[in-house]
């Protein structure tokens, strides 16, 4: 039975309005995976999470509770039980804390490898920020205008002048679709895969693997990364097996609608998997909503891991 997508689409933008993230979390899961690494708070040049990665656990909570309604022939029951809103928001208190402790591994990662090549910059802590992708994604154009130039501001107010983003949504969003709807918008951003590639780093460790990469659309197609992280990965000792649909022609990982029809995006993510696997089945992600599409549906002879986890061991 199809899900009510109004319902959740209102749900989406509402949380994004009111806690600054489509499915609310606790304000320490933001900033708690930089215990340690001695970041300086703010300045003018910060790591921009986009906290898609610390989302992800919560993602994955809700997804498989909207994957079970819709595959139930009890939905009108359920919603007259209180609804399919107040039950994800429930749920997501349960994510698990090896979940959580997965993505904050590559948050750390990628923080080292910058350190370590000489680029000065600080983390924004609790003032660290979700682009609003989703809302545009689904077309809530308005909603979407509203939470970017908060957004904006926001980092005005902080004196930020240079983005350092590490995933293509948020990538996207304040390089190319900010400034088409605020007038003056003026925040330089670079990717972190442009900063690694133009740096000095050098590995310091050889992997004689080989690996299947899955290309996102988003990088591909519109920001045109696409050489940056196979030059860093073959350096590395990685032999890239190509898939048949790959780099501008890439396919659809299955999201971003899962949230509304988890069962067409299962379908999709499957057919990706399948498709990447005939390739090798070792699979390499490079965002974190392609990385939760593609593990949830992988078989068990299948491994799919965030590029993070290579270049970490590689170049760290």
């Amino acid at each position: 039975m199809p899900l009510p997508v109004k319902d959740i689409l209102k749900m989406i933008a509402d949380n994004t309005k009111k806690y600054g993230m489509p499915f609310p979390m606790p304000k320490e899961v933001i900033y708690k995976w930089a215990d340690g690494l001695d970041l300086p708070k703010g300045g003018d040049t910060v790591l921009f999470t986009g906290l898609l990665y610390q989302m992800i656990p919560y993602i994955n909570a809700s997804i498989k509770y909207l994957e079970s309604v819709e595959e139930s022939k009890y939905l009108s029951v359920l919603m007259k039980a209180g609804g399919i809103v107040s039950v994800i928001s429930k749920l997501l208190l349960r994510v698990s804390e090896e979940e959580l402790k997965e993505q904050y591994e590559v948050l750390r990662g990628i923080a080292i490898l910058l350190k370590k090549t000489g680029t000065q910059f600080g983390y924004l802590y609790e003032n660290d920020m979700y682009s609003g992708a989703l809302l545009y994604d689904m077309g809530l154009d308005n909603d979407f205008r509203e939470y970017a130039v908060m957004v904006y501001n926001k980092l005005k107010s902080l004196g930020v002048r240079t983005l350092i983003t590490i995933d293509p949504h948020t990538t996207y969003m304040m390089r190319e679709v900010y400034k088409n709807i605020i007038p003056g918008y003026d925040l330089m951003v670079k990717n972190y895969f442009e900063i690694l590639t133009n740096s000095s780093i050098e590995p310091t460790k050889i992997l004689k693997e080989s690996a299947t990469l899955h290309d996102p659309c988003y990088y591909a197609r519109y920001l045109k990364i696409i050489d940056e992280p196979r030059r860093l990965l073959e350096k590395g000792g990685i032999n890239i097996m190509e898939p048949e649909r790959n780099k501008e022609l890439t396919f659809c990982c299955g999201g971003p609608i899962e949230s509304i029809t988890p069962g067409l995006s299962k379908r999709v993510a499957q057919l990706r998997v399948s498709e990447l696997s005939i390739a090798n089945k070792n699979i390499i992600t490079m965002c974190p909503i392609c990385y939760a599409n593609l593990s949830r549906v992988k078989p068990k002879d299948v491994a799919v891991k965030d590029v993070s986890h290579y270049l970490y061991t590689i170049y760290r």
